[in-house]
């Protein structure tokens, strides 16, 4: 056992506030590298530093790719909706709105992955405890995002954009529930080949005009390369799928509450942003309900 594996069974919950804390300053750092980069080039950058970091995992996932053909394929789709799609919505919506208020919204993820998983997964069961958890989060969310008041300082299309990319990490949950079951391959490898192929997917689509500025600020620069892609993107894998291996899925799910309150506090404390009574009030909604779906799924 590595050292740092010892280090996941020893003090886990050091690591799962790791993990929220790095998840939820994605969203400040998204929000300084869209004062200089465009969204695709911070996406193709966040992907390219997260693969590099986990580019250690990918002979192993290589073996079993050449002895099984549609697991490429799989990995493949995965990387199409948890990364393409999810990232590229989330620096959308993030670039329109405040950084703290795009973490709270991708708070949804759980709760979009159990309504998805109760449609298309037969196992999966439509409980009252799982129901009142999405309607409470789907009221934290209104509130957050209020469409009575034209949406405030909120954008419809920031809103649409983040509920999208949290639609894309759900569809890809539900996918690999389907078909990567017992691969035999460690989940971090998968991941690891994961992350590869959407920088490679992305590649056509990222503008490079300009990409080179980021060298010009060392505040974009740590931000974008450092801060999204080494540790948000790559380290923050290796956290995260250590932890699953030693507490458990859903002990490790547990990060689903700590990513939204990060998220806003590093707003208001690093960019000066304003929240009021009514989104704080939103963000306890949200959370509520997440630890309902994550009860549900426990019982």
């Amino acid at each position: 056992m590595s050292s740092l594996e010892n280090s996941f069974n020893k003090i886990p919950f050091f690591w799962l506030g790791l993990l929220g804390l790095l998840w939820g300053a994605n969203f400040i750092f998204m929000k300084i590298g869209a004062s200089t980069l465009t969204p695709s080039q911070i996406v193709w950058l966040r992907l390219a530093f997260g693969a590099l970091v986990l580019s250690p995992f990918l002979p192993a996932v290589m073996v079993a790719v050449k002895e099984e053909k549609k697991l490429l394929l799989h990995v493949s789709v995965i990387a199409l909706f948890a990364n393409i799609l999810t990232f590229h919505c989330f620096m959308e919506g993030t670039s329109r709105l405040n950084s703290g208020t795009a973490g709270i919204l991708s708070g949804s993820v759980p709760l979009l992955t159990a309504m998805l998983a109760v449609l298309i997964l037969p196992e999966e069961k439509l409980s009252a405890r799982k129901l009142s958890g999405v309607l409470i989060s789907f009221v934290g969310i209104l509130l957050i995002a209020p469409p009575w008041n034209g949406f405030g300082s909120v954008t419809l299309i920031g809103t649409v954009y983040m509920l999208f990319g949290g639609m894309g990490y759900a569809a890809a949950f539900v996918y690999a529930r389907k078909n990567l079951v017992d691969t035999g391959v460690a989940s971090i490898s998968l991941a690891a080949l994961q992350m590869l192929l959407a920088t490679i997917f992305y590649s056509p689509f990222t503008d490079w005009t300009g990409i080179t500025s980021i060298t010009e600020s060392w505040k974009v620069a740590s931000s974008i390369a450092v801060g999204l892609g080494i540790m948000g993107s790559g380290f923050a894998y290796v956290i995260y799928y250590g932890l699953i291996q030693s507490i458990g899925a859903i002990a490790t799910s547990s990060v689903s509450y700590l990513t939204p309150v990060v998220a806003l506090c590093m707003g208001i404390i690093f960019l000066n942003e304003t929240t009021g009574p009514v989104q704080i009030a939103g963000c306890a909604m949200v959370i509520s309900g997440i630890f309902l779906v994550r009860r549900s799924i426990r019982d």
